[in-house]
């Protein structure tokens, strides 16, 4: 498909850096929109990431919570192995790939807060967690740290 969402977030940053930018004489709007070209930049880059990443986190989280399942209240055991039993999301629907992260991560959530977890098992989620941050693909960092 032409344009790329790819193609059309680099021209719409290319405007907004060319041709509003230059127009925009209040400080704080101009801080803002530097920001949201840098934004749309991070986007650009992170999209095609986006998909594989949101399967990789889904089978690591499917995982743990695998392994943490036998030591959770009999409640949330049973609920995370219906999501455990659901068929994978179709990898082009990236709103579904979206949804089961979401409902996996509400349940890896629902099962921190259980009481009585061993330690192993803290260290365990500790180190997905860890894992996790270090793979996600939008990473936003501000264009300015001083208050305008």
């Amino acid at each position: 498909m032409r344009p790329t969402v790819e193609e059309q977030l680099r021209v719409t940053c290319r405007i907004l850096d060319e041709i509003v930018a230059p127009n925009v004489s209040d400080r704080f709007a101009h801080t803002i929109l530097d920001g949201l070209i840098a934004n749309l930049r991070m986007l650009t880059a992170a999209l095609p990431a986006v998909a594989g990443f949101l399967r990789h986190d889904n089978d690591a989280t499917l995982g743990l919570l695998s392994a943490l399942s036998e030591v959770l209240p009999p409640k949330l055991a049973a609920r995370i192995d219906k999501a455990m039993a659901a068929p994978e999301p179709d990898v082009a629907d990236g709103t579904a790939l979206e949804e089961r992260n979401r409902l996996l991560r509400e349940h890896l959530a629902a099962a921190v807060c259980s009481a009585g977890l061993p330690p192993e098992m803290h260290r365990t989620i500790v180190q997905h967690m860890t894992e996790r941050a270090s793979r996600v693909p939008m990473r936003f960092v501000p264009t300015s740290s001083a208050n305008p």
